[in-house]
């Protein structure tokens, strides 16, 4: 699930309010793959809320979303929910690499007028530069009827930048994607 935050809440400010998500949260981290804020530029200012959990179903998920704290306490403007394959078989934390470096959301959709199919690159046949900083890399489908639409993956990079041209080199399968979203990032949980 990925979250958008209503455009100028202070709601993430209340001190009770991040209690309650991070306890509900808790009560879900046996079936954590990842999660965290997304960012603005300045690396302070929450703009949205990633959220990957293996659910038991579609019901799961929309229960999940109805029932997170900072959705019902109206801090999120929109969600976006999708399936998604875990590509690397593993959870955000056992991430082995530098942890010195920003850390950046990417998800990149086709275009709805797109008709091609999404035949993600295995981890393995990645760049070797872009496997050691991928943190998540899984396929995202539609919750309903589970067709592919796209790819996320969260890095570590330098920068914006750099982070973009990890999906630059050709070989790597992204140039598929016309919708292409960069976010700064950081890894979710209790401070």
């Amino acid at each position: 699930m990925y979250s958008r935050d209503a455009p100028g809440t202070t709601l993430r400010d209340d001190s009770e309010l991040l209690e309650a998500h991070w306890s509900y949260m808790d009560t879900f981290a046996e079936s954590m793959i990842a999660r965290g804020p997304t960012l603005a530029g300045d690396r302070e200012t929450a703009t949205g809320s990633l959220h990957v959990l293996g659910l038991p179903g579609v019901d799961a998920a929309r229960d999940f979303v109805a029932r997170e704290p900072n959705n019902c306490a109206g801090v999120y403007a929109d969600h976006v929910i999708w399936r998604f394959e875990n590509l690397l078989g593993r959870t955000m934390w056992a991430f082995s690499g530098a942890a010195d470096e920003p850390r950046f959301l990417i998800i990149a959709r086709l275009d709805r007028n797109q008709t091609r199919s999404i035949h993600p690159i295995p981890h393995g046949y990645l760049r070797p530069d872009l496997r050691a900083r991928l943190l998540i890399y899984g396929v995202l489908s539609t919750l309903e009827d589970a067709l592919p639409v796209g790819v996320a993956l969260a890095v570590h990079a330098p920068d914006r930048d750099a982070a973009a041209a990890l999906l630059e080199d050709g070989r790597t399968g992204f140039a598929v994607f016309q919708d292409v979203e960069i976010h700064d990032w950081e890894l979710g949980g209790r401070r």
